[in-house]
């Protein structure tokens, strides 16, 4: 019984996590690094947003209290993480590259996968923002999304001058996953409702959601930009679950 109580605490402290960092804020990341300052709701949003972060870290501590740790240490004294770990950040590093970069590589051929004839499929070929930024940098935010669960996420390489070998410090690691990880999981939270509830077109208002039109490649953009969210700040929880590990001598 108790072992059950213990699971359902978890859930509901999870979910009550992500539904206050990830759908209470609306889209406040991307309204804060734009300057979009005259929200009278920003404050409230705010603090939405703190308390969903400080609850899944008290989630993630409730998980781990009582357990004995025995972290399986690689030759170099790095700590493996552990499974649950290691899953997560793989699906974090997948997700922006299959279901973002690979659509948009194809779309940049001219393969028209998912998207209804007439979407201006031609024009992007020839824009080098298009593949440095939204082919190529999904790859390279992968890659450096893969550090959680390496060595050198742990350790700074020797070749680094002045800080090689020293331990790389948390908040450098585990800031800008969070970060990134509230700015595209609020995002495809926001935009994933209007989807589902037929007003994307409220959502993004100009004429910006005539391009869905017939498009569904698009419009899965938005869950795409919801599961690497959700993912980055589960692989940030389990990159400091690792390094509670590294603390056990």
């Amino acid at each position: 019984m108790r072992s059950r109580a213990r699971l359902v605490l978890l859930a509901a402290g999870w979910t009550g996590a992500a539904a206050l960092a990830l759908v209470a804020p609306g889209n406040l990341v991307m309204r804060l690094a734009f300057g979009k300052l005259d929200d009278p709701a920003l404050v409230r949003q705010v603090l939405m947003c703190a308390l969903g972060l400080l609850l899944a870290l008290a989630a993630l501590r409730y998980g781990e209290r009582g357990r004995p740790r025995m972290p399986e240490r690689r030759a170099d004294g790095t700590v493996r993480p552990a499974l649950w770990v290691r899953a997560v950040t793989w699906v974090a590093a997948g997700v922006p590259v299959l279901g973002f970069s690979v659509p948009h590589l194809l779309w940049g051929l001219g393969v028209p996968l998912g998207v209804a004839s007439g979407a201006g499929l031609a024009d992007l070929g020839g824009s080098a923002v298009f593949w440095g930024l939204l082919v190529a940098g999904p790859v390279a935010g992968a890659a450096l999304t893969l550090g959680l669960i390496s060595r050198w996420g742990q350790t700074v390489p020797g070749w680094v001058p002045w800080a090689g070998g020293r331990p790389v410090p948390r908040a450098v690691a585990v800031v800008p996953v969070v970060v990134v990880g509230l700015l595209v999981g609020q995002y495809g939270t926001m935009m994933t409702t209007c989807l589902a509830f037929g007003v994307t077109r409220t959502c993004a208002p100009g004429g910006g959601a005539e391009i869905l039109d017939g498009s569904w490649g698009f419009s899965a953009t938005y869950l795409v930009f919801l599961a690497w969210g959700a993912s980055l700040l589960a692989a940030g929880a389990g990159y400091l679950h690792t390094a509670g590990a590294r603390a056990v001598r």
